[in-house]
């Protein structure tokens, strides 16, 4: 597994006051490829994470912070792993080298990643013999394109028959090629069918994004007992929705609950309960007041890419507060910000152009 990290683009962004003659970079050809995590490809993950690197005066790398996560903490940790290995030259102003810091985009993807001929017949095999469970993964293998070229049609066949054969999880996996980017409203029959099929196994998922669909289309009398049990399942995007909710009440009584939802979805990984518990540390809201816990809350959702959260991190890395002031990173972080709001811009003007995609 050679071929395990590729790199989609290459941004070099040097943060000294004065410009730099030429930019901090990698020297060409001094990278190894690190192995792709094996629990990794095991569970089809995959994306693109974009690390910022400071590299001091001497050449040597300094500092790595993740800007923008994957989605999976294993494929970010071996990306700052990856960039250990290489070498770089320091950028240089005036004839001198300057520590600077600057940016690169890695992508994770199934290039040259597929499963051996033995292992793939042995899987389609099995999921001929009608193993729902093999007929699920082999659908997932097929859409992400780890058996080589994505097939679309061949992996949603995979997952429908899985489905049909009442396995929760594939009733989710259909229902979701479904509902374009989380927007929950003209959600088709067929996708409230297959919904309401795993909701009735209690699958979490199954729960939430059902009581999601009921209360986008205003039926809150069949949205809210649903969303209570994917809270009892322990689903962290459910418990991070209640948590929100009850803060929205604006009743003291409710902080304590809302805040130890918000804590056990944090747990969980749910970013958006960052964010929220980010606030609440900041403000003192059902919390003790503390910049250093809201600033430990704001980086999850930061690199996550919570827009909001992108600009408070930069503010604090500016202001020093609950963190060491650094004007560079200040300004990283209000970069990606910026990024953020443009790219939600776009696909807001997306959606309004196609509101049935």
């Amino acid at each position: 597994m050679k071929k395990a990290l590729a790199v989609l683009a290459l941004s070099l962004c040097v943060l000294p006051a004065m410009a730099a003659t030429s930019m901090a970079h990698i020297q060409p050809g001094s990278c190894e490829k690190p192995a792709w995590p094996r629990e990794s490809l095991r569970a089809l993950e995959k994306g693109r994470v974009i690390l910022a690197f400071l590299v001091g005066e001497d050449g040597k790398l300094n500092e790595t912070t993740v800007l923008r996560s994957s989605g999976f903490a294993r494929l970010d940790r071996a990306a700052v792993e990856g960039l250990a290995l290489c070498q770089f030259k320091p950028a240089i102003e005036d004839g001198k080298p300057i520590a600077a810091w600057a940016r690169i985009a890695y992508a994770w993807t199934f290039e040259n990643q597929g499963l051996s001929s033995s292992e793939l017949s042995a899987m389609e095999r099995s999921a001929r013999q009608g193993a729902a469970a093999s007929q699920f993964e082999l659908g997932k293998i097929y859409l992400s394109g780890r058996a080589g070229k994505r097939n679309v049609e061949a992996g949603t066949q995979w997952i429908r028959r899985a489905a049909d054969q009442g396995l929760a999880g594939a009733q989710v996996a259909m229902a979701l090629t479904k509902i374009s980017s989380r927007r929950f409203n003209n959600t088709s029959e067929e996708t409230v069918d297959w919904l309401r099929k795993a909701a009735a196994q209690d699958h979490p998922a199954g729960l939430y994004l059902l009581a999601r669909v009921m209360m986008a289309q205003v039926k809150t009398a069949e949205a809210q007992p649903l969303m209570d049990r994917a809270v009892a399942q322990q689903h962290p995007e459910a418990m991070s929705l209640a948590g929100v909710q009850l803060l929205d009440n604006g009743r003291s009584e409710d902080l304590p609950r809302a805040t130890a939802l918000l804590q056990q979805a944090a747990a969980k990984g749910d970013n958006n309960a960052h964010w929220m518990l980010a606030e609440s540390y900041a403000i003192g809201r059902g919390l003790p007041q503390s910049n250093e816990l809201a600033v430990e809350h704001l980086r999850p959702a930061a690199i996550a890419g919570i827009g909001p959260a992108q600009r408070e991190l930069g503010l604090a890395y500016a202001t020093g507060k609950g963190i060491k002031q650094d004007a560079a990173l200040a300004r990283l972080w209000r970069d990606a910000a910026d990024e953020t709001d443009k790219r939600k811009a776009r696909a807001d003007a997306e959606a309004q152009a196609n509101p049935d995609k």
